[in-house]
């Protein structure tokens, strides 16, 4: 497949958390995200085989927002372990993005929630402006508005 593209559009990202109820209210409460579906107990020998784990147990929440789905784990077994979280640097899935208009306001909106923050929003070049928040569980989500259209 050297070379050639495949026939795809994004779908989602996915997260692994320990507490599902915490996460789905951070999504749907502060960043405005719905739910598209939740399954608990997802199991069985076609769900071990996708996941490549025995006798998996999930409950799996699909959140949907501004075109883009995040799509939460969290498994009653086998039981996950905490991953030291990653710093920018390291390797690995390390943070992911959205597209925002308003960033100052937004960012503002946010703290005062008790969002935690690395920076408030940063220039990082003309007509771009740029932030880090800390998600629960240490999960990182860039904000990032470009003043022209990309």
């Amino acid at each position: 497949m050297s070379g050639q593209k495949m026939d795809a559009v994004f779908h989602h990202v996915a997260a692994g958390v320990r507490d599902i109820d915490m996460m789905v209210s951070f999504f749907r409460d502060r960043l405005g995200f719905e739910v598209d579906w939740d399954h608990d107990h997802r199991c069985g020998d076609t769900m071990d085989a996708v996941v490549g784990l025995d006798d998996a147990d999930a409950r799996i929440v699909m959140m949907k927002g501004y075109g883009a789905r995040v799509e939460l784990f969290h498994y009653h077994h086998p039981q996950g372990r905490k991953a030291e979280p990653l710093r920018q640097c390291d390797y690995g899935l390390i943070h992911f993005c959205f597209s925002v208009e308003g960033i100052h306001d937004l960012y503002d909106r946010l703290v005062n929630q008790g969002v935690v923050f690395n920076c408030p929003p940063q220039n990082l070049r003309p007509g771009v402006w740029c932030t880090y928040l800390k998600g629960p569980e240490e999960i990182t989500i860039e904000l990032v508005q470009y003043d022209q259209p990309q």
